[in-house]
């Protein structure tokens, strides 16, 4: 993935129109799109994240789209869900630093947010927490999501 060490301005205003950023002020948007490497730029086809990995990295899209694909009995990669910009993807090991259970792909260029650990740290508290606080709310919903599912099949 390449960095992305300009326009700044568009990609502050990029994180303004996602739900994940909507309660980070303006100082806190500008440290993450200044920080070393947090926004990078995916190309096509290319592997965010590769299923079997220790990475704890989390990404999100802040335009275009990734695919989630996991490796079926017969070896074949199968697609299982579109991440779209403002959703998360790594989160479960960003938290845990256990291997990836799948592996994630840009389905055309994307502009990513990348944070791990260490970049967290640099970060100002307020920012940590609101990051915090977003990647729990995401996985509540995908959690409730499944539920409704799972409710609906019986």
């Amino acid at each position: 993935m390449k960095q992305i060490n300009t326009l700044r301005h568009k990609i502050t205003q990029l994180l303004s129109r996602l739900d994940f950023f909507k309660d980070f002020n303006e100082t806190d948007k500008a440290l993450l799109v200044e920080g070393k490497g947090m926004i990078v730029l995916a190309e096509e086809g290319e592997y965010i994240i590769k299923a079997g990995s220790v990475d704890p990295t989390l990404y999100i899209p802040l335009s275009g789209e990734l695919e989630v694909r996991m490796t079926n009995e017969k070896g074949k990669e199968i697609a299982i869900a579109k991440i779209p910009p403002g959703e998360t993807v790594g989160e479960v090991a960003f938290l845990t630093d256990t291997a990836r259970t799948a592996s994630v792909v840009a389905l055309k260029q994307t502009l990513l947010f990348r944070c791990n650990r260490l970049a967290l740290k640099s970060l100002a508290p307020s920012a940590r927490e609101k990051i915090k606080d977003q990647i729990i709310y995401k996985l509540i919903e995908r959690l409730h999501q499944k539920n409704v599912e799972l409710s609906n099949r019986g």
